[in-house]
């Protein structure tokens, strides 16, 4: 079998058609689990509701267990406000340690260094754009 000669054109002319496949099969795959999905939901509000009802912490059946657990989440709605509470406090455990990805670069294109402390690195990556033809 003589060997093909492959060419940019046709291996990206490829990889265009294996994203439009791969995003029919993931339509179908979506709308395919779509009733299962909210059927799914409708179970868990069922059991949610006879829990409240019944002021139960947790269920336990021959099918198996449910029980409720706490989940928190966490918003800042005043930042002016809560930058004040945590310097007057000096409650700095309260902040994450990371630095603004898109300041930060700014700030290297002007000063031509990151900031003390902060490695930044920055890399080549493959984009992709279709062609009109």
């Amino acid at each position: 079998m003589a060997e093909q000669e492959v060419s940019i054109d046709a291996v990206m002319s490829r990889r265009f058609e294996l994203v439009e496949q791969a995003a029919i099969i993931a339509g179908r795959h979506k709308a395919e689990l779509e009733p299962l999905n909210e059927e799914l939901r409708l179970c868990e509000m069922f059991i949610k509701d006879e829990m409240n009802k019944g002021g139960l912490q947790q269920v336990k059946t021959d099918a198996g267990m449910a029980y409720f657990t706490t989940k928190d989440s966490v918003k800042v709605g005043d930042w002016e406000s809560t930058l004040a509470f945590i310097r007057e406090k000096g409650a700095y455990y309260l902040l994450n340690q990371a630095v603004n990805k898109t300041a930060c670069k700014e700030f290297i294109e002007a000063n031509k260094i990151a900031p003390p402390g902060v490695e930044y690195v920055s890399f080549r990556d493959l984009a992709w754009r279709r062609g009109k033809g």
